[in-house]
């Protein structure tokens, strides 16, 4: 573009000296193309609006959906063509996204990337690098433009049946201690008619059999908290399988959740992790991402499924051994009858005087292990001390419990 302009100002001066309307029709040609049109060119990129949606973008690990882009021309000038590119982290399908539309005055266009879910993790999405041209090539402009969308992989989605966990894992409602709420579903017996007895706890055919009105009498049961905590200490793995155990864990969590959530309970969450946040590396390089070291703690609540598997999404191994301390100090702020499910790469001698302790002071615990082998085949399938021991394994991409393991 220097040596146009310089060539239009020595047109210029040969039109002044020359004086011949060819000249002078040369020279005015030449400032249009490449001082007049450049300029009201960048003053319609400038008025260009690039815009992103600012909500998560959810979806499950294999799962395919669509990100959109707003491109706004808010000038009375068209633009001849815009261009843009971006570069998508290897978790979405790692490749680059290019497109170019026509914006004519005020005109909005709407840019789609499909992404595929590859793996679990929690990404952004962006920048976009824009290039905007006229109608000749004479001129171009470069903008990037620091816009990101958050896209949330969860973990793969797995169904009861391929974890092959009992139907008893979570333990439902207990006999309460205290007579709280009764359950209709759970039949203690009948009693005599009294005054402001409800009429649909009449049990009718007792009613016939004895003569008199009669009621359902039904046992009194309280909800149970459920709290799954997950051993992401790296050193408690195997070097060689670290990966492989910790996606394990990890989707075997969320399984746990799904299920416990679908079955009414109050599910929470509890691990010492990294939580990672990945971005799409230069041309040419990987990814790179952000990391943040500490402690998820979700407390058990009904309906929360959703924050559970967010909180997953972005777990990854962290370099300390902290797991047994979270699991006492979670443990004894559960109330009496609460279920923990650890979720854990072996079951240490350590862990299991641990689970012991906590099952005396009236919890239910529930080990699922998710190395290779288990040590205490004891415990393994059933149940000593409200203390029991499962173990997963992946065979053809199914996850299979209590199925012994030869190295």
């Amino acid at each position: 573009m220097t040596f146009w302009r310089f060539l239009t100002w020595i047109l210029v001066i040969g039109a002044l000296l020359l004086e011949t309307r060819a000249a002078y029709g040369l020279a005015a040609t030449a400032v249009v193309l490449f001082y007049i049109f450049p300029y009201l060119q960048r003053r319609t990129v400038q008025n260009m609006v690039v815009e992103r949606p600012s909500e998560v973008l959810r979806l499950f690990s294999g799962d395919e959906a669509v990100l959109r882009l707003a491109v706004y021309n808010d000038s009375p000038l068209p633009l001849a063509w815009v261009s843009g590119s971006e570069h998508l982290p290897v978790g979405l399908g790692s490749r680059v996204h290019k497109w170019v539309v026509s914006l004519s005055p005020r005109e909005r266009a709407y840019i789609e990337c499909p992404v595929y879910g590859r793996s679990r993790g929690v990404y952004d999405v962006g920048p976009v690098q824009v290039v905007v041209g006229d109608l000749f090539g004479l001129t171009t402009f470069r903008q990037k433009t620091d816009l990101y969308q958050t896209v949330v992989v969860y973990p793969t989605r797995l169904s009861l049946s391929d974890l092959g966990l009992p139907s008893n894992l979570s333990l439902g409602a207990i006999r309460a201690q205290i007579r709280i709420h009764p359950d209709p579903s759970r039949l203690a017996g009948v009693r005599p008619y009294r005054p402001g007895d409800p009429l649909k706890t009449i049990h009718w055919k007792a009613t016939g059999r004895i003569g008199s009105l009669q009621v359902k009498q039904f046992e009194h049961t309280v909800h149970l908290n459920v709290m799954i905590c997950v051993n992401l200490d790296e050193p408690e793995y195997d070097v060689h399988t670290l990966f492989a155990q910790q996606e394990l864990a990890i989707e075997t969590a969320a399984a746990a959740a799904s299920y416990l959530t679908e079955a009414g309970e109050a599910v929470g969450l509890a691990a010492v992790a990294l939580y990672r946040k990945w971005r799409a590396g230069s041309a040419g390089q990987g990814d790179v991402f952000e990391e943040e070291h500490g402690t998820i703690h979700i407390s058990p609540r009904q309906g929360q499924l959703m924050e559970i598997l967010t909180a997953l999404a972005g777990a990854a191994c962290q370099p300390e051994r902290s797991f047994l301390a979270l699991v006492d100090q979670v443990g004894r702020n559960l109330t009496f009858g609460s279920v923990l499910v650890l979720i854990v790469p072996h079951d240490t001698p350590a862990l299991i005087d641990q689970a012991f302790a906590l099952a005396r002071l009236g919890l239910y615990i529930t080990i699922i292990v998710v190395g290779e082998t288990v040590e205490h085949k004891s415990l393994l399938g059933s149940e000593r001390g409200n203390v029991r021991i499962f173990h997963a394994v992946r065979e053809d991409s199914r996850l299979m419990m209590n199925r012994s393991v030869s190295r």
